[in-house]
């Protein structure tokens, strides 16, 4: 991630010093212009990062991808579904991490489906693990 970070600084810097004869020229809009363009270019990177990030942490990307099957059970109608999975997760998981967001996607699912009582009784069950875990 470090060189690619490098080399597209390197691209970002060679571009401004081709173009930097013509800055003195510029009205203040266009500065303002330059200005946005490289904050979004700086924002678009951080992302990157983030997702490279993410990508790079077993319990990070496991977590983002059950909000991500959530997410799509949702917009297919059917968010009751990712219950399932959820259930899955936390019959194979050992994770605390990975239990924890389990614990609590599945949470509000029960919960916005109509279920709020199953929803108070895993969450109190996952309240018990972690208890347990700090004693």
């Amino acid at each position: 991630m470090h060189k690619f970070k490098t080399f597209t600084a390197g691209v970002a810097v060679t571009l401004l010093l081709a173009f930097a004869p013509f800055a003195h020229a510029q009205s203040a809009k266009d500065l303002d212009t330059m200005q946005t363009f490289l904050d979004i270019m700086t924002s678009y990177f951080n992302i990157i990062e983030s997702t490279y990030d993410v990508s790079s942490d077993a319990e990070k990307a496991a977590i983002m991808q059950m909000q991500k099957i959530k997410e799509v059970y949702e917009d297919k109608g059917e968010k009751s579904r990712v219950t399932t999975v959820l259930r899955e997760v936390l019959k194979q998981s050992h994770s605390p991490a990975i239990r924890n967001a389990a614990y609590i996607i599945l949470g509000d699912t029960l919960k916005e489906t109509g279920q709020a009582d199953q929803a108070i009784e895993l969450l109190r069950q996952g309240l018990n693990e972690n208890i347990k875990a700090t004693q």
